[in-house]
C-alpha cells in the first residue's frame, strides 16, 4: 500500500514496532513536509474538535497552504503524518523549544483528525513518532506540552503515554515525558 500523496522528496516512511497496529489498520506513518500534507492540514484543522480544543490551528497556524509552509519552515518542525491512502488521517509535530526549567528542549503536538479519533490508535502512532524522532535525532531527554485544562480526554491519553502534569495556570497544563 502506498500513501501517494506523501512520496517524494524529504518524505520518508517510518518502520519500527510501534508502527504495526497502525499498518494493520492501512495506515502508515511518514516523517517530512510536502505541499500536500500542507494542503490537507489546512482543511484537518477546520474540523469542529480541532477548533475546540487546538483553535490557533485554523486561525493562526493553518490558515492556508502559505501559512502552513511559514509555520514549518521557520520553526523546524520535524513532522509525522499518518495516512491512508491519500488522506491525511493525522499528524504529529515536534519543536525545538527548550523549556529548561522542566528540563525539555522539544515540545509535541498530536492531531488525530475525524475519521480515526476514538479508534484507539493514536497511542500508537505518537510511540511511533516518539521512537523514530529518538532515533533519527539522537535524543533521550524530555518532551513537553501544554494543553487546554478542561481538555480531559487529552489529559488522560498523555497520562497513558509517560506525560506527567507538572503545573496548571491559566486554564492551561504543562505536562512532561521523561
Amino acid at each position: 500500500m502506498s500513501s501517494r500523496f506523501l512520496i517524494g522528496e524529504g518524505i520518508s516512511r517510518v518502520e519500527n514496532i510501534r508502527t504495526l497496529p497502525l499498518e494493520d489498520k492501512g495506515l502508515e506513518v511518514y516523517t517530512g513536509w510536502n505541499e500536500a500534507i500542507a494542503r490537507q492540514l489546512v482543511e484537518r484543522s477546520k474540523e469542529e474538535e480541532i477548533r475546540r480544543y487546538t483553535g490557533r490551528d485554523a486561525r493562526e497556524r493553518f490558515v492556508d497552504a502559505e501559512a502552513a509552509e511559514r509555520w514549518y519552515y521557520e520553526k523546524g518542525h520535524v513532522v509525522y503524518a499518518l495516512g491512508k491512502k491519500a488522506t491525511l488521517e493525522g499528524i504529529i509535530w515536534f519543536t525545538h523549544t527548550p523549556r529548561p526549567e522542566v528540563g525539555a528542549e522539544y515540545t509535541f503536538a498530536i492531531r488525530m483528525y475525524e475519521a480515526q479519533r476514538g479508534k484507539g490508535l493514536a497511542g500508537a502512532f505518537l510511540e511511533a513518532a516518539h521512537k523514530d524522532f529518538a532515533s533519527r535525532m539522537r535524543y533521550e531527554d524530555s518532551f513537553w506540552l501544554e494543553t487546554d485544562e478542561d481538555n480531559q480526554r487529552a489529559l488522560r491519553f498523555y497520562e497513558k503515554h509517560g506525560y506527567e502534569l507538572v503545573r496548571s495556570s491559566g486554564g492551561r497544563q504543562l505536562l512532561v515525558r521523561k
